[in-house]
């Protein structure tokens, strides 16, 4: 009862479906703290997929249910746009395991249930389940805010790759990004990974991680490019170009990582803090092997311009564009190209 009461708690339905006597599983079910035990069907009065369908919204309680039909309750409850954790011990669960986005089974359970299931609970015990899923959670939203560090470089660096075609060179020397690499990205996706979060994951993915990178990739890629443009027309060094795009670059990616790092701990704090002191000590006690360029007064009021140019196109993408339209067509038409849906929403079925 106590695992159904986290479930519930956490926003997931429940369907039971058995192969036995629906008036047994309801009664069982009730007993276990099941919401709408009383709504049970008979899956003999089941004839045609419509009809699965319409019951699968309707009923929470499925007895004398073949293999075949179970698979057909998964998926029609994934073409309801949710997504379905299946758990099953027997040979008769098989279709839907396989069916299933998440498949779960027990070590007591027949060898062929243990072999298609996606996770088997060592102990046979369901009370496990809420640690699974806090599990997870951990792993998919400390993903999300590691994958979205890294885009932003990996869309910025191939970005300005393709501006260097028309204008080159290269803004960074080859020993800079590395430290940019340590700083904005290496150290705070280690850290941030290794963190406890168990908040529920919501939207898509693909769409999250988007929404966190793409302001931060805008950014850079503008900014530097107008920066490498300067460069040309004022005359200025590569040297004098690399340092102020290093500052500029780590700058919009500490922005970043406060943004994704909110609400701020003392952990997030002190690591926000750790990796400016990295990239200040690289541009001051390391500013020989770092390449660094003095800031002269002549650069100085180019670097404030990237500054201020940078923050702006950061926060102005961040709050008005990404966050307020996150559902709007062109993610939409991103996450279906990745063979993916927008949004999903989450479900849970159980078998006897």
């Amino acid at each position: 009862p106590q695992t159904i009461a986290y479930f519930l708690e956490q926003g997931v339905d429940l369907r039971v479906i058995s192969g036995d006597d629906p008036r047994t599983v309801s009664a069982i079910a009730e007993r276990a703290g099941v919401p709408h035990a009383d709504g049970w069907v008979d899956a003999t009065t089941l004839h045609t997929e419509a009809d699965i369908a319409a019951a699968v919204e309707k009923y929470h309680v499925f007895g004398r249910v073949t293999p075949e039909q179970k698979r057909e309750l998964v998926i029609a409850l994934q073409n309801h746009g949710h997504t379905v954790a299946m758990t099953g011990d027997g040979v008769n669960d098989i279709l839907a395991l396989r069916q299933s986005d998440c498949s779960i089974s027990v070590a007591s359970g027949s060898a062929a249930a243990r072999n298609v299931a996606e996770i088997v609970l060592a102990d046979n015990d369901f009370a496990h389940m809420p640690e699974v899923v806090a599990e997870g959670r951990r792993s998919i939203n400390n993903l999300q805010r590691s994958a979205a560090l890294i885009l932003v470089k990996t869309v910025y660096t191939a970005a300005l790759a393709l501006y260097c075609i028309i204008a080159p060179p290269y803004p960074f020397i080859p020993v800079q990004m590395s430290l940019l690499s340590f700083a904005t990205v290496g150290l705070p996706s280690f850290v941030l990974a290794l963190e406890p979060n168990h908040d529920r994951v919501k939207g898509n993915f693909l769409v999250n991680i988007l929404r966190k990178s793409l302001p931060a990739s805008i950014a850079v890629t503008i900014t530097l490019a107008l920066l490498m443009t300067a460069g040309h027309l004022f005359k200025l060094n590569l040297s004098q170009v690399s340092t102020m795009a290093l500052i500029t670059t780590a700058t919009v990616g500490f922005a970043l990582l406060r943004r994704i790092s909110l609400p701020l701990t003392k952990l997030r704090i002190a690591l926000l803090v750790v990796c400016i002191a990295i990239v200040v000590g690289g541009c001051t006690v390391a500013q020989d092997f770092f390449r660094i360029a003095p800031l002269t007064p002549r650069i100085l009021p180019y670097l404030a311009l990237c500054l201020v140019i940078s923050v702006i196109i950061f926060n102005r993408i961040s709050e008005r564009y990404i966050h307020n339209y996150a559902n709007d067509r062109f993610f939409d038409l991103v996450v279906r190209l990745m063979g993916g849906k927008s949004t999903y929403s989450s479900s849970a079925d159980t078998n006897d």
